[in-house]
């Protein structure tokens, strides 16, 4: 089942070499552990550029961005597997 979330979470990272990396980030008043990474991009939205991440756990996919203007993290989307 997708869902279209729009909500602000707050995520914990790893920085690997010149990489940054979702490692769980909390939504409502859940934590959930990044397993994998399946996808990464940016875009832009005129001046704003946006890190795309699409990762997953063992039961959803969620959709990640994080906003270089405003340094905040919105979960955009998740899919039950």
């Amino acid at each position: 089942m997708y869902q279209f979330i729009g909500e602000p979470i707050d995520v914990v990272v790893s920085f690997k070499g010149r990489k940054v990396e979702p490692v769980s980030f909390v939504w409502g008043n859940r934590e959930y552990q990044v397993e994998r990474v399946n996808l990464v991009h940016a875009e832009r939205r005129g001046r704003e550029k946006f890190y795309i991440f699409s990762v997953s756990d063992q039961a959803n996919a969620f959709r990640l961005r994080f906003s270089t203007e405003t340094m905040k993290w919105t979960l955009e989307e998740m899919a039950t597997l």
